[in-house]
């Protein structure tokens, strides 16, 4: 069992603990343009990550993902310069077994650099990992996984645990040793209006191996926090049995942030809200004032961390951005 450093406010606020402030803490970032504008240079070292997340008031930085070889579809860029995932079909599973499992030694030393350089300056740092229903689902195509839940659910329950036996072996190689204060997975499983599947589908294919992946860094110590876009309020309940310390998400289009923390708020800690295409639009008294109120709904009673519902890219105005990041400086609860 490692020894935490609870001073930490972002884990604080996962062990359910209150702070003199709300944490903050990007979970998905890509605004090179503001990151260059701060640092004069992209951030390419675990310093430069460091001073970006003390320049902009984040508790938590990234360690860096894991590669464990997946027959991902790719993406591609759409005609609004949005990019979108490409899924093959379940041809995409063929030959599943015979990938080999990638050397993590590489991803090893990036996150024990990033998780000392992040503790020298009080911040978290945190591992992204695979998670099966999203990985799988961005592979073959929602389409086709609805047609295998009747016709080839054997072949879904083998991908699923192909998935996660790897992120099993990931956490025992790069998550524990490398010291990482967090691990999130990514886990997107969500329209706007509930679940991609029906609920007692999804609980079949995920329940009981994600259950066993977890259960590794349980006992390590570590939290573990799931990342969906998407109405929550049916994952939220089959988080909290399986001892999820945060979701990330709670996309402002899809829940009532309000709701969603009177139902579950005292049970698992919630990140996000910030709807990003808002950012993109108002004016900067509009996001300081729509920051205000996430921040009055999201803070009481502690297990709250702001941050913005999905990646903030560069179609935001910067000024925009950072007015958001000062406003969640500088509110007390």
């Amino acid at each position: 069992m490692r020894t935490w450093m609870m001073s930490l406010p972002i884990l604080d606020a996962f062990a359910g603990g209150r702070a003199d402030r709300v944490p903050f803490w990007e979970v998905w970032y890509a605004m090179s343009g503001l990151t260059r504008a701060i640092l004069g240079r992209a951030a390419e070292t675990p310093e430069d990550l460091c001073a970006l997340a003390e320049a902009l008031g984040w508790d938590a930085i990234s360690a860096g993902g894991v590669n464990i070889n997946a027959p991902w579809g790719g993406s591609s860029t759409a005609s609004d310069g949005t990019d979108h995932y490409v899924p093959r079909g379940m041809k995409a599973l063929e030959g599943l077994h015979d990938r080999p499992f990638p050397d993590q030694s590489q991803n090893l030393a990036r996150a024990r650099a990033v998780a000392e350089a992040a503790h020298a300056h009080g911040i978290a740092a945190v591992l992204y990992l695979p998670w099966c229903f999203h990985t799988i689902t961005t592979t073959v195509g929602l389409g086709a996984l609805g047609l295998a839940v009747y016709d080839d659910r054997e072949r879904l329950h083998d991908a699923f645990e192909w998935v996660e036996q790897r992120s099993r072996r990931a956490i025992k190689e790069v998550a524990i040793p490398s010291g990482v204060d967090l691990v999130l997975f990514d886990g997107d499983c969500a329209f706007k209006t509930g679940l991609m599947v029906r609920p007692d589908i999804f609980r079949e294919l995920v329940f009981e191996r994600t259950a066993r992946t977890v259960e590794l860094l349980k006992d390590a110590g570590i939290p573990y926090v799931m990342h969906s876009d998407g109405k929550l309020d049916e994952l939220i309940p089959m988080l909290v049995e399986l001892g999820f310390a945060a979701v990330h998400g709670v996309e402002a289009q899809a829940n009532d942030l309000a709701e969603i923390k009177a139902r579950f708020g005292r049970q698992i800690t919630l990140i996000g809200n910030m709807d990003v295409v808002f950012l993109a639009h108002a004016d900067i008294s509009q996001v300081r004032e729509a920051t205000l109120t996430m921040l009055r709904t999201g803070s009481p009673g502690g297990r709250y961390v702001a941050a913005c519902n999905t990646s903030p890219l560069d179609y935001i105005p910067q000024e925009n951005y950072v007015a958001f990041a000062q406003t969640i400086r500088d509110f007390r609860p």
